[in-house]
C-alpha cells in the first residue's frame, strides 16, 4: 500500500501535465498501436486527475529539430511556463508521461499529488515516468529545464535541494505503457483479480486492436512461463533492471527457484556521460548472440530478458535513438526477426524462438511490475 497522502486542507490543485504521444506513425506498424494505446491511456488519465480536484493540461510531442535531438526538460519547462502563465495560483506542478500510471489505484493517484513544500514524489525516483514537485515552481523548473529525460527529474531536484518520496514500492505505481509488449501486459491486467479497472475504451482497444502479421496483444510464452512458475523444481532466468520490490515478490510468489542478473537499474536517470554496462553483452561479444542464448537457456527452464540494457550497452548510450529503431525493439519483443534489421537484434530474436526453452523480451515495464502481472496469472491460470 503506498502512504498516506500528505497533501495540505487548503492548498491550491497541483497541476499536472499529461504528455500526448507522436503522431504519424505508419499505419498497421508497432509504433501505430503503441501510440493509439498511450493516447488512450493519457485522456483516461487525465479524466482521473481531474476527477479528484486535480488541474491538468495536456502536453503535446513535439517534434525534434533536424538533428534528432530531443531534450525532455526545455519541453516539459516551456509547456508547464505557457501555463503557469494565466495566473493561476499553484504551489505544486507535474508530469506524466502518455502511458503512466496505467495500473495505479486512486489511493496511489493521491498519494503521488500530496508533496509538500519542498517535496518531490515520484513513481519511481530513479526512473520516473510520473511526479509532481511542491515549494519554489519557479526554482524547480529552472533545475528541470537542463534535465534530458523525465526518468532523471526526481534526482535532479533532489540534488539541487528537494526532499523525495518513492512510491515505487506501491504494487503497480512502476507500470508504464512504452511498448506494443506493454500494452499486452496490460491487456493481461484486465484478466486478473486485484488490478485496477480500465476505462472502457481501452478495454476495448486491447481487445480489438492487431499487430503487424494480424497477431493480437498475447504475451509470447506465457503459458509456458506461468507453467515453470508454478513448478517446484524449475528454475526461471530473469535479466535486466529488476526492481527490489519486484525481486522480493518472485522469492515469496513462485514456486520455482529464481535466478536473477540485475543490472543497470536507472540507466536512464544516470548521470551525463555514464555509459551502460551489461555482463550479458560482454559475453555475447565474446561469443555470439546465438551463444548467449544457449548460455541462458542452460541456466533454467525459461528466460525472461530486459533487451533494453543489451541495446544500452552495444550502443554504448542509454539514450534510446542510439538504439535499434523503435519498431524493431518492439517487434523483436513478439519474436518477430523478419521485422528486425539489426544483425545482432535479429540474429537473437531468431536463436530465443529457436531455443530449448521458452524466453520473453522486453524492456523495463517487463522486469518490473510486469513480472507481477505474470506471476499474478501464472496462479489465477489466466
Amino acid at each position: 500500500m503506498p502512504p498516506p497522502a500528505r497533501r495540505m486542507p487548503d492548498r491550491p490543485a497541483p497541476l499536472v501535465l499529461v504528455a500526448t504521444p507522436a503522431t504519424g506513425q505508419p499505419f498497421g506498424s508497432h509504433a501505430a498501436v503503441a501510440a493509439e494505446g498511450q493516447r488512450l491511456l493519457a485522456a483516461e488519465l487525465s479524466h482521473r486527475l481531474g476527477g479528484i480536484g486535480t488541474a491538468v493540461a495536456p502536453l503535446p510531442f513535439e517534434a525534434p529539430p533536424g538533428d534528432g535531438s530531443f531534450q525532455w526538460g526545455r519541453w516539459f519547462v516551456a509547456g508547464a511556463r505557457r501555463v503557469l502563465g494565466n495566473g493561476d495560483a499553484m504551489d505544486a506542478i507535474g508530469y506524466a508521461g502518455a502511458g503512466a500510471l496505467a495500473l495505479l489505484d486512486d489511493r496511489g493517484l493521491e498519494a503521488l499529488l500530496s508533496p509538500i513544500a519542498g517535496e518531490v514524489v515520484a513513481n519511481n525516483r530513479f526512473s520516473a515516468d510520473a511526479f509532481v514537485v511542491a515549494g519554489d515552481l519557479d526554482r524547480a523548473l529552472t533545475v528541470l529545464e537542463d534535465v534530458e529525460s523525465d526518468n532523471g527529474a526526481p534526482r535532479a531536484l533532489n540534488d539541487a535541494g528537494w526532499e523525495w518520496r518513492d512510491l515505487g514500492a506501491t504494487p503497480l505505481a512502476r507500470f508504464d505503457v512504452d511498448t506494443t509488449l506493454d500494452l499486452s501486459l496490460l491487456r493481461l491486467a484486465t484478466r486478473l483479480n486485484g488490478t485496477r479497472a480500465l476505462d472502457g475504451s481501452v478495454r476495448g482497444f486491447l481487445e480489438m486492436a492487431r499487430l503487424p502479421g494480424d497477431r493480437p496483444l498475447e504475451i509470447p510464452n506465457l503459458d509456458e512461463i506461468g507453467a515453470v512458475i508454478r513448478d517446484r523444481s524449475a528454475e526461471l532466468v530473469v535479466a535486466g533492471r529488476v526492481p527490489t520490490a519486484t525481486w522480493q515478490m518472485l522469492e515469496t510468489e513462485t514456486a520455482c527457484r529464481v535466478r536473477g542478473l540485475i543490472e543497470e537499474r536507472g540507466m536512464r536517470s544516470a548521470r551525463s556521460g555514464q555509459v551502460p554496462h551489461s555482463i550479458l553483452s560482454a559475453l555475447m561479444d565474446r561469443s555470439t548472440p546465438a551463444e548467449l542464448v544457449e548460455e541462458l537457456a542452460r541456466l533454467g527452464d525459461a528466460v525472461v530478458l530486459d533487451t533494453r540494457v543489451l541495446m544500452a550497452a552495444v550502443a554504448g548510450s542509454p539514450e534510446e535513438t542510439n538504439w535499434p529503431p523503435e519498431e524493431e525493439r518492439f517487434a523483436s519483443d513478439f519474436g518477430d526477426a523478419s521485422r528486425v534489421a539489426t544483425p545482432w537484434l535479429g540474429a537473437l530474436v531468431e536463436a530465443a524462438e529457436a531455443a530449448s526453452v521458452p524466453f520473453l523480451f522486453g524492456g523495463h515495464a517487463m522486469v518490473s511490475d510486469g513480472l507481477r502481472l505474470i506471476v499474478s496469472a501464472a496462479w489465477q491460470g489466466r
